[in-house]
């Protein structure tokens, strides 16, 4: 069954008819779904209004329940000032009196003041006695552990009393027998007595019953259609019962009440309405959202209708611009035709401005258009190659699984974007170009290959001129690892010289011991005595000057042998060793040394790290020798700290220009004069920190010197 075609004509008398009928339809269904609105509103209202009344009456409640324990809170603050009034009375006839810690004289007014205010006092001294009050201190002991009397106990709260300052209140709560007892404590001006009184013990439970019926019966806070009303869970009786204001036996609470339980006391405080004056008030105000529910609907239904009679008069004028409506579409049409065309011929210019050769398959038909660009890239006429498979024999036999791979990757990869890929093709000659190919690939709907579309650049030139440049990079590169060699062989050499001058630093005191044991055995060998008793004396101790050498050959050479693996090891413990190296040349220059820190492990290569610390003390050595030379009264200092993943070495020989800061780590670039200096010490100090072992070296100038600092935290060579 063939489809209908529409025409222009059956599109008008469409838009001519339907958006009356619409319009009448709409109307109809805004009515029925306005109506059904403000049902369901003007319900939801009164329900809130129900449920507002509720939660009026919750808060008024929750109000009422606050109120009523700040004033019991009040009484216990009434009770609290009482006492600090009492103890400053009795502390002040104790400050009086001659004998300030003569209890016996305090008593009668102990006695006096305990009746007039209903309170008992408890006194003890500054080694926790208890002078006054046992029996009231016991009882608070018992209180805070539970368990029977012990004197430790007893000491223990007197001690706890004592803690909380020279003046101090308790509220002591007895949650088992529901009982509170109010205290308070002042240190005597002497420091000799704690002198403290304690309230009655109240019955909490009762207190807070109390309150609330005397709120209850004066009717402070109850307040026109509805009142409180309080319920003893324990002995089954309301108070209130129907605003009557005295107590009644009931059963329970019924389940509609409203009302909060306060358990600890086994008590519920509850709220009820005055029928009469809430039911009243409650009636007036629902006929009233019925009546405003009732206006909103025939408002709705009014502009509903007036909006649908706008809306169909618009409807009759539109259809008199359907005719010139499709006029201009078709006006339109021709324009945007014209445009197609335009932008074709531009695109078939822009192809031929690319240079590019333009190449699309058909898989299904299996036929191929090559375009003329193409053709001439390759040297081939047309009609030379007419199809997908004579195209891909033309690829170099190297370059067609990666071909076929990318093509692949691109048709089942959704994200791939767009082919592109390097490959070499055959030209009519039978040599072989690069060729850059970019393209997309369009899928049917069973998501095989539909078309292929490809533009194609000829980057032969490009690739030739690649491969020399890797070639003289190469050359450049080799040179490079060349004079890295030969820094590396100068630095050796120069570390060898360094050595030899630190053995002959440690060598010299050796020696001359040795010269002096020769010259003294020299001068008694012909001393019998001395050859029975003293020779073999004296040849130990050369003996002992000769291995202390050779262990400093050991030293220096395990120093300056190279670390073949990474291992872990302590830096601190590294730069001792290397101070070790340096110590007489140290101490013979008076150059004070200080290393702080924490030991760090960390894995990497411990004499490349030594030999680094050896170039930058080095140079500190040498700055401090020159402020030396210029001041004879110099003090050269060395500080080395280590903390968290962080060496500095700091030195006080002088600042550093801005330009030898920034060349300072540059091969051959030394301040000092040729025969002092090779220039790459600090150069192999920064590459092994950096290079070698992960890490990062900087400098700066700080107070009078020089700061060098070793991070290994921001390039992790720390080991973890």
């Amino acid at each position: 069954m063939r489809k209908k075609v529409y025409k222009l004509s059956d599109i008008e008398k469409t838009l001519t008819y339907i958006p009356p009928i619409f319009i009448l339809l709409l109307a109809i269904l805004s009515m029925v779904i306005m109506y059904f609105v403000m049902e369901y509103r003007q319900s939801s209202k009164i329900a809130l209004l129900t449920q507002e009344q509720t939660f009026i009456n919750q808060s008024n409640l929750n109000s009422y329940i606050n109120s009523v324990n700040q004033h019991i809170k009040e009484n216990l603050d009434k009770v609290e000032k009482e006492l600090k009034r009492s103890v400053y009375t009795l502390e002040g006839i104790h400050r009086g009196l001659f004998k300030k810690n003569n209890i016996e004289q305090l008593k009668p007014y102990i006695y006096q003041i305990e009746k007039e205010n209903n309170i008992n006092f408890v006194i003890f001294d500054g080694e926790f006695n208890v002078l006054h009050g046992l029996e009231i201190a016991k009882s608070i002991e018992k209180l805070i552990f539970n368990q029977k009397e012990d004197k430790k106990l007893l000491e223990i709260t007197l001690m706890y009393i004592s803690s909380q300052g020279k003046s101090s209140s308790f509220s002591w709560k007895n949650d088992i027998s529901k009982t509170i007892q109010l205290s308070h404590f002042e240190q005597s001006a002497d420091g000799e007595l704690f002198i403290g009184a304690f309230s009655s013990v109240d019955d909490l439970r009762s207190l807070t019953s109390k309150a609330f019926t005397s709120s209850i019966s004066e009717d402070l806070y109850t307040q026109e259609g509805y009142y409180f009303w309080l319920y003893d869970q324990a002995e089954k009786k309301v108070f209130n019962h129907s605003n009557r204001k005295r107590w009644q036996i009931s059963s329970g609470i019924g389940s509609k009440a409203l009302y909060n339980d306060i358990n600890r006391y086994f008590l519920s405080i509850g709220i009820s309405q005055d029928g009469n004056v809430i039911s009243r008030t409650l009636d007036e105000n629902i006929q009233n959202i019925k009546s405003e529910y009732d206006n909103k609907k025939m408002l709705g239904f009014g502009i509903i209708f007036f909006v649908g009679l706008v809306l169909l008069t618009f409807t009759v004028l539109f259809s008199g611009f359907i005719k010139k409506i499709f006029s201009r579409y078709n006006r339109m049409a021709e324009k945007k035709n014209r445009q197609i065309s335009s932008l074709k011929e531009r695109y078939e210019l822009a192809v031929i401005a690319s240079n590019d050769g333009l190449w699309d398959t058909n898989f299904k038909t299996k036929k191929t258009f090559f375009s003329k660009k193409w053709l001439q890239m390759l040297g081939y006429e047309t009609g030379d190659i007419s199809s997908y498979t004579e195209w891909f024999n033309l690829i170099h036999i190297e370059d067609r699984e990666q071909v076929t791979k990318a093509l692949d990757t691109h048709i089942h990869d959704k994200d791939s974007g767009h082919l592109i890929c390097e490959y070499r093709l055959k030209t009519k000659s039978g040599e072989y170009i690069w060729i850059l190919g970019r393209g997309k690939v369009v899928l049917d709907d069973d998501a095989k290959p539909l078309r292929l579309s490809m533009m194609s650049m000829d980057i032969d030139e490009k690739k030739e001129a690649s491969k020399k440049l890797t070639a003289l990079v190469q050359k450049e590169v080799a040179k490079n690892q060349e004079k890295q060699k030969l820094l590396i062989q100068q630095n050796k050499l120069a570390a060898m010289g360094e050595m030899i001058g630190a053995i002959a630093h440690q060598w010299r005191q050796p020696l001359n011991n040795i010269s002096l044991i020769i010259h003294f055995i020299r001068d008694n060998v012909s001393n019998k005595e001395f050859i029975d008793n003293m020779l073999n004396d004296y040849v130990n101790r050369a003996k002992k000057q000769i291995t202390y050498m050779s262990e400093t050959i050991d030293d220096f050479r395990d120093f300056y042998k190279p670390s073949k693996n990474r291992e872990l090891f302590d830096v601190k413990e590294a730069i001792k060793v290397t101070l070790s190296i340096m110590q007489t040349q140290v101490d013979k220059n008076d150059i004070k040394v200080v290393l702080k820190g924490e030991p760090l492990f960390i894995n990497s290569y411990e004499n490349e790290f030594k030999q680094a610390v050896l170039n930058i003390l080095s140079n500190a050595r040498d700055a401090i020798l020159t402020q030396k030379e210029k001041n004879s009264n110099f003090h050269g200092k060395i500080l080395i700290t280590i903390y968290e993943e962080k060496i500095t070495l700091y030195n006080n020989g002088g600042y550093a220009t801005t330009e030898v800061l920034e060349r300072m780590f540059e091969p051959y670039f030394t301040t000092k004069f040729e025969n002092k200096g090779t220039g790459i010490g600090l150069y192999m100090t920064k590459t092994i920190i950096e290079n070698n072992m992960n890490g990062e070296i900087t400098v700066q100038n700080i107070d009078d010197g020089v700061m060098f600092t070793i991070d290994f935290l921001l390039k992790k060579g720390f080991d973890d």
